[in-house]
């Protein structure tokens, strides 16, 4: 009976992933992880009285020379002409980066665990976007969920899927 009761917890220690020996390995996010190569990405941006607006966006990333990551973009809001934008991405530390994006008003932060990237940059004036990026198990999509806040307070949602093209 013991041996019974050990066998169900292996098992069910096994595919609930505490302790699992069947666990996937999660990818660290870094720059090139995330983002390197080709990517897509399709979501929606909501502000708090408006109604969603789907957006499509078009990347490449790329470690440069001088160390720093660059990640050039194009972003397609339905209706609307595309914008072109430069995020260059500085690794400070294992999981601390800093960075500049071309439409923001000021300087990118962001910080990794595992297979999460934390990133925060002011839009313009006291306008904030907070951003979420999840590396998936597969190593090619990202779910990307950030926050736009005025003063702190919550005035936009962003949702997007990003995948990279694996040569």
């Amino acid at each position: 009976m013991m041996k019974m009761i050990a066998f169900l917890l292996f098992v069910l220690a096994a595919f609930t992933g505490s302790g699992s020996v069947f666990a996937a390995e999660k990818i660290a996010f870094t720059p090139q992880t995330g983002f390197g190569g080709d990517s897509a990405g399709a979501g929606s941006l909501r502000f708090l009285l408006g109604k969603p607006r789907a957006f499509h966006v078009r990347s490449l990333g790329r470690e440069q020379s001088n160390g720093t990551f660059r990640l050039e973009q194009r972003v397609t809001f339905a209706g609307k002409s595309p914008q072109d934008r430069v995020w260059i991405i500085s690794t400070v530390s294992p999981n601390r980066h800093v960075g500049t994006l071309s439409d923001a008003s000021g300087p990118v932060t962001g910080t990794t665990s595992g297979p999460r990237l934390s990133l925060r940059y002011r839009i313009k004036g006291p306008i904030v976007m907070q951003q979420e990026l999840e590396l998936r198990p597969d190593g090619t999509s990202i779910d990307n969920v950030g926050t736009i806040t005025f003063l702190g307070n919550p005035i936009g949602r962003l949702h997007e899927i990003i995948t990279r093209s694996i040569p």
